[in-house]
């Protein structure tokens, strides 16, 4: 397993349930669509999560809910990137919603003005003395290319 992938979104049908460690999905592909290792984000759970272990097309269980806030959901939307694992389970000081996979289109387009594609953190936006609005990024994966772009044009426009 990788500690890292180039896909920003992987396609994640149906929805799942959420209890404790273990997701359970209506309408998923989990065997079909996903490795351990891969982030998994649920909305409403409050994070982001690694997939530990992936038991067949509807069931997979967490390495660990560290980041979530919410341990019991149901029929919730989600989505499965190829994030950095290490930032959702190891980085106390980095969170899964701060990391996003630049593509090339991204580069350089966004508020954000990131200098490499790749896996970027980009995090605490504020205002310096002159005005001037400013953001901290961080590259944490340099790389040529990210694929499956996810929905984050918000903060990371395409050019």
């Amino acid at each position: 397993m990788s500690a890292w992938g180039n896909k920003d979104d992987i396609a994640s049908p149906g929805t799942v349930a959420l209890a404790g460690l273990t997701v359970t999905g209506t309408g998923t592909f989990f065997a079909n669509n996903y490795s351990v290792g891969n982030v998994i984000r649920i909305a409403d759970a409050g994070g982001d999560a690694v997939v530990g272990a992936i038991a067949n097309a509807t069931s997979l269980t967490l390495v660990s809910n560290t980041e979530l806030t919410s341990g019991t959901l149901t029929g919730k939307q989600y989505t499965v990137s190829e994030k950095p694992i290490y930032v959702i389970d190891t980085d106390t000081n980095i969170t899964g919603s701060e990391v996003f996979g630049v593509s090339t289109a991204e580069q350089g387009v966004a508020t954000a003005n990131t200098n490499h594609a790749g896996w970027v953190r980009i995090a605490d936006r504020y205002t310096d003395a002159d005005g001037n609005i400013r953001q901290k990024t961080e590259t944490l994966v340099a790389m040529s290319s990210i694929s499956g772009d996810a929905d984050d044009d918000t903060d990371l426009p395409d050019s």
